[in-house]
C-alpha cells in the first residue's frame, strides 16, 4: 500500500522517530514536509476560511498548517494511480503488525468505505454493532459518530475526492470534516473504524503503557467558539438544520443498532494496551 507521512522539517526527532517505526515495519514511506500555518499568507487564509459563518470556527494557524498538510496529500494520492494511501502524521505509535495489516487491508478495504481510521482516541465512540470485515484480528466496523484526530487513516480515490470538494473553504478543523458527522458537508463521509486500533498518538499512548515522548504541539490549539453568524435569522437557520442533522443520526442509531464504547489501542490485535510496548527503536 501507497504510505505517506507529514512532518515539520524542523522536526527531526518526530521525522525520525516515524522512520524507525516504519522501517521496522518494513513500509516505503513518501515523506511531506508539513505546512507550517504561521507562514500561511493572510490572502490565503482570507480565501479559504468561512468564518463567521454560522456554525463554523475561527482556525488557529496551527489549524490551517495542518489542515494544507493533508489536502496537498490527497492531492498528491490522485496524481497516482494507488487504489488507498495510508496517511501518518509524526506522532504516532504504531503497533507491530502495521505493516502485514496494511498490505492485507488493501483487499479487505469496504466496498462503500472512504476513510479507515487507523487511531484511536481512547474515548467512547458510537460503532455499529457488527463489523464490516477482519484484518489479521483487528475487525472493521462502520463509524457512526465522532472520532477526532487525523493521525492515522487509510483513504480510498472516492473518499480523497470528496473530502477535497469538502475543502473548498475551511469552516473547522480537518479531522472534524473527516470524522464528525454532523458537519455541514458538500458530501458525507462513509467511515470505518479499526478496533483495536493499530495506532495512537503520543499525548495519550502513556495510557495503554507506552512510553511518552514528549511530542506535544509547538503551537497548542486554543478553545474557539461556534460562530453564531451575522444575525439571528441565519444563526437560526442553522440551528434547524443542526437539528434536523442531529435528528437523522440518532434515528440511524436506534434503527442500526449502534452501540458507544471506547476503542482500545494494542500492539497485536491479542494483546491488551495495558501491556503495550513498543518494538522500534526510537520509542524506547
Amino acid at each position: 500500500m501507497l504510505v505517506y507521512a507529514i512532518s515539520l522539517r524542523e522536526h527531526a526527532d518526530r521525522r525520525q522517530h516515524l522512520a524507525d517505526a516504519c522501517d521496522a515495519a518494513g513500509l516505503n514511506v513518501v515523506w511531506f514536509d508539513a505546512v507550517d500555518g504561521r507562514t500561511v499568507s493572510s490572502d490565503e487564509i482570507a480565501s479559504r476560511e468561512t468564518y463567521p459563518e454560522a456554525g463554523s470556527y475561527p482556525l488557529t494557524p496551527t489549524q490551517y498548517g495542518c489542515y494544507l498538510s493533508h489536502v496537498r496529500c490527497w492531492q498528491a494520492f490522485l496524481e497516482t494511480e494507488a487504489p488507498f494511501v495510508a496517511i501518518f502524521e509524526d506522532d504516532v505509535h504504531l503497533a507491530d503488525d502495521i505493516g502485514p495489516f496494511l498490505q492485507q487491508a488493501e483487499d479487505r478495504f469496504p466496498e462503500n468505505g472512504d476513510i479507515v481510521k487507523l487511531e484511536t482516541c481512547l474515548q467512547p465512540v458510537r460503532l455499529e454493532s457488527r463489523p464490516e470485515n477482519t484484518v489479521l484480528g483487528r475487525d472493521l466496523y462502520r463509524l457512526k459518530g465522532k472520532h477526532l484526530g487525523s493521525a492515522a487513516y487509510i483513504l480510498s480515490r472516492k473518499g480523497a475526492r470528496k473530502l477535497l470538494e469538502n475543502s473548498e473553504k475551511f469552516a473547522m478543523g480537518v479531522d472534524a470534516v473527516m470524522f464528525n458527522p454532523r458537519a455541514r458537508l458538500k458530501h458525507s463521509m462513509v467511515n470505518y473504524q479499526v478496533d483495536p486500533a493499530i495506532c495512537i498518538q503520543d499525548d495519550i499512548g502513556h495510557r495503554c503503557g507506552l512510553p511518552s515522548l514528549g511530542f506535544f504541539s509547538v503551537n497548542p490549539i486554543r478553545e474557539s467558539r461556534k460562530s453564531r453568524g451575522a444575525n439571528p435569522v441565519e444563526y437560526g437557520d442553522y440551528l434547524i438544520r443542526d437539528c434536523l442533522r442531529r435528528t437523522k443520526l440518532q434515528l440511524g442509531y436506534l434503527i442500526g443498532g449502534c452501540r458507544k464504547r471506547t476503542v482500545d489501542f494494542r500492539q497485536n490485535a491479542a494483546r491488551s494496551c495495558q501491556n503495550a510496548k513498543p518494538s522500534y527503536k526510537a520509542a524506547l
